[in-house]
């Protein structure tokens, strides 16, 4: 294996399949990766061997593979561990983006190794692969404190937060832009790299 392809990294968003779950704050991830590959001119290839959607760029030196995952968001993990494994990705350079409820709409936060914090994606995401980086992009907390947890992450954003992800847009497609061409490495103190 060459030395290009070990600093291959993955980016992951995750998401829904179906155009039912367009726009709706689970998405979040998938969609911040639409428009990091349309910024970046790349295309989408359905993989249906991997169960993704792949696109391949490259910043520089350093290459990179966005994926989409096509199986919905409980069993991600099964399409990003066998597309780590077919591209023989290292352990520390697959950055998962997904939506955190516990964030300001637009607002995200960078950590290292750790843990699910209860988003079912993720913890499958965790059974199959080892050191992700998590990129946590804010959906504003839930405001009616009756409504089920699973019903506010399935509904769609209103109009003006669509227009609050779009302005907020440049800075999260910088800080993904950042961790490509710079990967995170677990820190010596195997304390979780600072927040973004």
């Amino acid at each position: 294996m060459s030395g290009e392809e070990r600093s291959l990294t993955l980016l992951v968003g995750l998401g829904n399949p179906g155009a039912i779950y367009v726009h709706t704050r689970h998405n979040i991830g998938q969609f911040v990766l639409d428009n990091f590959a349309r910024l970046q001119g790349l295309r989408w290839v359905n993989n249906k061997r991997l169960n993704a959607d792949l696109a391949r760029g490259r910043f520089g030196r350093s290459d990179y593979v966005l994926v989409r995952p096509l199986t919905f968001m409980n069993e991600s993990g099964y399409p990003v561990g066998r597309v780590a494994s077919y591209f023989k990705v290292e352990q520390g350079r697959v950055i998962v983006v997904y939506d955190e409820i516990n964030l300001p709409l637009g607002k995200f936060k960078v950590t290292y190794r750790s843990g699910d914090g209860g988003h079912n994606g993720m913890a499958n995401v965790n059974a199959r692969v080892d050191d992700c980086v998590r990129f946590r992009v804010g959906i504003g907390p839930k405001l009616d404190k009756e409504m089920d947890l699973k019903d506010y992450v399935l509904s769609k954003f209103s109009d003006g937060e669509q227009a609050a992800l779009l302005h907020a847009m440049p800075e999260i497609l910088e800080g993904l832009k950042n961790l490509l061409i710079s990967p995170p490495r677990e820190p010596a103190n195997g304390h979780p790299t600072p927040s973004a």
